[in-house]
């Protein structure tokens, strides 16, 4: 009889425990589909660029990016590699720079990181549900006007619409995610709203993959993109892929009041 009760109790637990679970992710809203149509976007001109950099970089401030770490972690894929057994989604970094010769800090270009679905139902990526064959971009920021902090999808908007200007020359590797290290990354995402001229995109980019994937990246002292990219090549070059299409999956947020963005609509 006590040995029934037991069973009969695990079973009850475990199905709260699923319900539960399921309920926290009903209540995540969808994420919006990226609209794929063909338009003309145009660029900001080099002085608005110059003069959002130079506000960004002198009124912006932010601690550094002290994540969670995942119980146990995975190790480093090809880019494109098949998931592992298991995992739900696959965690991407991007890395690019451009060329600044003997600089002796170079803080061109940008790194960010993705979710990629691999399972068979949805997932939550920082408070949205995204559908399986689907991915998010993220990576905070500091010279976009509307927000300061992290931002979702605003690389592949970019790719798609500005290609010729933004994101070329990068490089890529990624790593499998089972759900209770997603779990990690998107706690880490709910602390990560805000960006400065050290704690930069570099800076949180090498900390949420150092989070969960047993083979570390470095983006260097100070942190630059340029930095995390070499080290990408130095130690998993062979895995690397280059110019890897950049998801443009969903519609550009930002923060974690996950506001959908006027300026990128």
């Amino acid at each position: 009889m006590k040995k029934l009760f037991r069973a009969l109790s695990l079973c009850l637990t475990l199905a709260l425990c699923v319900s539960g679970s399921t309920a926290v992710l009903a209540e995540a809203p969808a994420a919006t589909p990226a609209p794929q149509d063909e338009r003309v976007i145009t660029d900001v001109s080099p002085l608005e660029d110059q003069i959002r950099n130079i506000v960004g970089f002198t009124t912006s401030t932010g601690g550094p990016y002290d994540f969670e770490q995942a119980d146990h972690k995975s190790a480093v894929q090809a880019y494109g590699a098949e998931p592992a057994e298991g995992v739900v989604a696959l965690l991407r970094i991007y890395a690019r720079a451009e060329d600044r010769g003997d600089a002796s800090i170079n803080s061109s270009g940008h790194s960010f990181l993705s979710v990629r679905n691999v399972s068979d139902h949805d997932i939550e990526v920082g408070g949205l549900r995204i559908v399986p064959n689907t991915e998010m971009t993220f990576s905070p920021r500091g010279n976009r006007w509307e927000h300061t902090g992290i931002w979702y999808n605003l690389e592949g908007y970019y790719k798609r619409y500005l290609a010729d200007s933004y994101y070329q020359n990068i490089y890529a590797v990624q790593t499998s995610l089972d759900q209770s290290q997603l779990d990690v990354v998107n706690r880490n995402l709910a602390k990560s709203d805000h960006w400065s001229a050290y704690f930069n995109c570099a800076a949180f980019t090498e900390s949420m993959w150092n989070a969960v994937c047993a083979d570390t990246l470095s983006a260097g002292q100070p942190y630059t993109p340029e930095n995390l990219r070499n080290d990408i090549l130095a130690k998993y070059g062979d895995l690397a892929a280059y110019n890897p299409q950049v998801p443009y999956d969903y519609i550009v947020y930002y923060g974690t009041s996950l506001t959908p963005s006027k300026e990128f609509a």
